[in-house]
């Protein structure tokens, strides 16, 4: 079985980002993005994914997912 990863942590660390500093660009609730980048969130909106990928310039969004067999 696969499943789907969001690489929110690893893209703050790359982009040099905090936390608070993505909730400031993209206006998600502080704590949606905290339980994103730990994997504690199982769903994503769509909205969100949109304002993530504007915040760090993603052009490819395997740079925002990774999916890995189980």
């Amino acid at each position: 079985m696969k499943k789907v990863h969001l690489q929110l942590n690893q893209l703050l660390h790359r982009h040099n980002l905090s936390i608070t500093q993505l909730h400031i660009k993209t206006g998600i609730r502080r704590a949606t993005i905290s339980e994103l980048a730990s994997g504690k969130r199982q769903r994503i909106q769509l909205e969100h994914i949109d304002k993530i990928v504007n915040a760090l310039d993603i052009r490819d969004m395997n740079e925002l997912f990774r999916i890995e067999e189980e």
